[in-house]
């Protein structure tokens, strides 16, 4: 075994590890990664998405967690999420080796414990999380040789496009780098958009048999536009805290910090290919473009943060500027190996210690507060079938429906719209429609966390929620602390 086939088992055997911290019986419960494994659920059981439930994701992450269901459900997933993170770290480690930097190993394991930050990463299975390992895998297939780079460059952006559509913006830059070349670019456009193509007729071919499409373009495009990134604003300065408190709470600050200042250095330093370095360090910025597309983190409190997987993609961005840094760095003094290796220490050493203190003191799913609660104790208990539970108000608890292999009872799976958007629902005929599937299926039992009126904007709703409630159902005694409640139906 030569030394550089070594170098890359230690780096994959690095991945490896890390992706093994999240292993399904350790994998942290989230509300998103919930929804996705259940809208799965209801495509095994033959409903389509955004047509028999809601969500204002693009479908590829329902795919994803269909397949992962076909190939054994958790352990699936986490296969399909470990396959593709050395898939990615070969390709980049491959990429370093063929542009000799000093130390090939030193931006893939970055981007291994980056992506693999449980501080920030929310555990395996959040569509940041793929399409930050498929930015990666762009990177490398656009600065390799095949012949059919541009037509795989569209596909992997068909993929991203289709997966979390804000996360193509990282790719323009270098797009850009790629197709801009004097010769032969209406072909190169032409064969990036056919690999574009290929992905978005395989997605639109599927909602379009299930007479479905209205409800994609509805759901996964017009409500994203309409509600979730112009209706909650918030200034530059609050963007800014939160970016400085994510940074600093998901353990980024420090490997952002010096990779930006590798980068800004790059500029003004001697460097072979300074274009590729500012499109490089455009696509940091963008990487994180959702955080300026509207307000989603609302709370007052600026370390309040539940929306740290929005800077994931940095995991792809930092690797990638550190990479193109070092790869045509033409300054002496950071072209040694004991040069580049202190900077790695800088880079690698806060993330090595969170990656060591999460595999010591990680938490087990059956001690997470939703899956030992008493209230899924009870519902464990009685084990409803399909349409016989309703979670209400709270994502993490749709938990539930996945552990028990049910579906509920309505099209909306999570009700949180009612919490953060002043306008939503203003005539409350949704919530009257839920009311409504609920009597219609004879739904026997309700989780119900909306419990108290401030959880509503518009105070009619809970109201109505609650009567609804008196009216139909009797409240269950649960022994012990509980977030929610259990409303089981009168006469059931």
């Amino acid at each position: 075994m030569n030394k550089e086939r070594g170098v890359l088992i230690l780096v994959l055997t690095a991945s490896l590890l890390l992706s093994m911290q999240f292993v399904p019986s350790a994998n942290p419960i989230s509300g998103d990664k919930e929804i996705y494994r259940y809208i799965a659920r209801v495509m095994v059981k033959g409903g389509v998405p955004y047509q028999d439930v809601f969500d204002h994701k693009p479908p590829l992450i329902y795919f994803l967690n269909y397949a992962a269901i076909r190939l054994g459900g958790d352990w699936g997933q986490w296969i399909i999420d470990t396959a593709l993170a050395l898939l990615a770290t070969e390709m980049f480690y491959r990429l370093c080796q063929r542009y000799r930097l000093p130390l090939p190993w030193l931006p893939p394991l970055l981007f291994n414990l980056m992506i693999r930050d449980f501080l920030l990463c929310l555990g395996m299975g959040m569509t940041r999380e793929y399409t930050t390992m498929l930015q990666l895998i762009f990177f490398c297939i656009m600065m390799g040789e095949h012949r059919r780079r541009y037509l795989s460059m569209g596909f992997v952006s068909g993929l991203i496009f289709f997966m979390q559509q804000d996360q193509v913006l990282a790719l323009v830059p270098f797009f850009l780098y790629a197709l801009l070349p004097a010769k032969r670019v209406l072909f190169r456009v032409l064969e990036a958009a056919a690999g574009f193509g290929i992905v978005t007729l395989l997605v639109l071919g599927y909602f379009a048999v299930h007479h479905a499409l209205a409800d994609l373009w509805r759901d996964a495009f017009q409500f994203n536009m309409t509600w979730y990134t112009t209706t909650l604003k918030e200034s530059a300065w609050d963007h800014w805290r939160k970016i400085k408190a994510t940074l600093d709470q998901g353990n980024y600050e420090l490997p952002v910090m010096v990779g930006l200042t590798l980068g800004a250095g790059g500029l003004v330093l001697q460097h072979a290919n300074k274009k590729l370095l500012f499109l490089a360090l455009a696509a940091v910025f963008l990487s994180i473009s959702t955080e300026f597309m509207g307000g989603r983190d609302i709370r007052p409190k600026i370390f309040d943060m539940t929306f740290t997987h929005y800077f994931l993609p940095l995991a792809a961005s930092i690797p990638i500027l550190l990479f193109v840094v070092f790869a045509f760095i033409r300054e002496p003094m950071l072209q040694s190996v004991k040069a580049q290796a202190l900077y790695g220490v800088l880079l690698c050493a806060s993330l090595v210690y969170t990656d060591i203190q999460h595999a010591i003191f990680h938490n087990r799913i059956k001690d997470d507060p939703v899956v030992a609660s008493p209230e899924m104790q009870y519902i464990r208990q009685q084990r409803p079938g399909d349409h016989q539970l309703y979670v209400f108000f709270d994502n993490d608890a749709i938990h539930a429906y996945n552990e028990l292999g049910i579906i509920g009872p309505s099209h909306w799976v999570f009700q949180h719209f009612w919490n953060i958007y002043d306008h939503w629902d203003k005539d409350l005929s949704q919530l009257r429609a839920i009311e409504q599937e609920l009597l219609d299926h004879h739904t026997k039992y309700i989780m119900n966390y909306g419990t108290r009126p401030d959880m509503f904007r518009n105070p009619k709703g809970f109201d109505l929620w609650h009567s609804f409630l008196v009216q139909y159902y009797d409240r269950v005694p649960l022994d012990g602390p509980t977030e929610g409640e259990i409303w089981k139906l009168k006469g059931g």
